[in-house]
C-alpha cells in the first residue's frame, strides 16, 4: 500500500446535518479516514476502542463520540458483540449559520480540543433527555409529515444547545483517559499548531529528542500515518480551509508550509481530486 492509500477522505455531505443509525453485526474493514464535516457519535453498544489523533478511547454505552472535520481517526472492533451507533454527520456551514456572537453551536468540539478529550461521558438523566432528542430526530426522518424538514433542522439545533449547555455546566464529563504515547500526542499538536514552519524529519527529530527512525515507526503505530502523509494532508486541508475563505491559493500554500506552488497544487489534486483554483467556482 503506498502512502497515499494509507488513509482517505471518507464520505460526503451534502445536506446541513444527516442522522445514520448503523450496527454492524459481521466483520468491516476499516481505515484511517478523516471528513471535510464534523462527525457526532452516539454509542450505543459493542466491543470497540476509537482512535482519534493518537488518542485512543474505550467506548462505553451512551458515550458521545466528538470528531472534528479534519482528525483523523478509526475504530478498532470486536465483532463478538454488534457494533450499534447513531452518527450525525454535521456541516460546519450549518454550525456556522446558526452561532449567534460568543454563541457557539460548535462549542462542544471547541471543548473536545481544548479539553483533550473527543469522549463525553453523559449522567444518566441527561443521557435519557438528549437520547429522546435524537429518537426524535430518527423518527423524523422517516416520516413525510408536512414541515419535516424544517422540524428536524429545529430539533437538531435543540439537541446541539442542550448538549453544549451540558458541557458548559459540566466541562468535567470530558473523557481524559485516552490510552496515548505522551510524545506522539505531543508532536501531533506541535504540527498541527506550526504547519507553515520547518516540518522535516531531522528538525521534529532534534525538537522532541527523539531518534528520527523511532519517532517514525512510533509515530505510525500509533496513527496509521507515515509523518510525511500526515504533514502533507494537515497542510493540504488547512490551505483549503484558508482558499474557502477568500484567500489566494498562492497565499494558502505559503501559508501553511509549502515552499512552491506546484507542488502544492500537484498534491492537493492527488490528494483533493481537484486542483485548489476549482475551489473558487464552488
Amino acid at each position: 500500500m503506498n502512502e497515499i492509500q494509507e488513509s482517505v477522505k471518507s464520505g460526503y455531505l451534502l445536506q446541513k446535518f444527516r442522522l445514520f443509525y448503523l450496527k454492524d453485526i459481521s466483520r468491516r474493514e476499516y481505515v484511517y479516514h478523516y471528513h471535510d464535516f464534523h462527525k457526532l457519535i452516539w454509542f450505543i453498544s459493542g466491543n470497540v476502542e476509537y482512535h482519534i489523533e493518537g488518542k485512543a478511547y474505550r467506548l462505553e454505552p451512551h458515550d458521545i463520540l466528538l470528531v472534528s472535520k479534519g482528525e483523523i481517526h478509526k475504530p478498532f472492533v470486536d465483532y463478538a458483540t454488534p457494533y450499534e451507533r447513531y452518527v450525525f454527520y454535521i456541516s460546519g456551514d450549518f454550525l456556522e449559520e446558526h452561532s449567534q456572537g460568543e454563541e457557539r453551536l460548535d462549542l462542544c468540539f471547541q471543548m473536545a480540543s481544548k479539553e483533550q478529550g473527543n469522549v463525553i461521558h453523559l449522567s444518566p438523566a441527561a443521557s435519557g433527555n438528549l437520547f429522546e432528542a435524537v429518537k426524535q430526530i430518527e423518527k423524523l426522518n422517516g416520516d413525510n409529515a408536512y414541515a419535516k424538514d424544517m422540524y428536524s433542522r429545529v430539533s437538531f439545533l435543540k439537541f446541539l444547545i442542550e448538549l453544549n449547555r451540558y458541557c458548559i455546566s459540566n466541562p468535567e464529563v470530558f473523557h481524559k483517559m485516552a490510552r496515548y504515547d505522551k510524545k506522539i500526542v505531543e508532536i501531533i499538536h506541535y504540527i498541527n499548531e506550526n504547519l507553515s514552519k520547518d516540518l522535516t524529519i531531522e528538525t521534529l527529530s532534534a525538537q522532541f529528542y527523539l531518534s528520527k527512525y523511532h519517532m517514525m515507526r512510533k509515530f505510525k503505530e500509533e496513527t496509521g500515518y507515515s509523518m510525511h502523509q500526515y504533514i502533507l494532508e494537515k497542510r493540504i486541508l488547512a490551505a483549503k480551509g484558508m482558499i474557502l475563505t477568500g484567500m489566494p491559493a498562492t497565499l494558502a500554500s505559503m501559508e501553511c508550509g509549502f515552499k512552491d506552488y506546484s507542488t502544492f497544487s500537484r498534491a492537493y489534486k492527488k490528494l483533493l481530486g481537484q486542483l485548489p483554483s476549482d475551489v473558487y467556482g464552488k
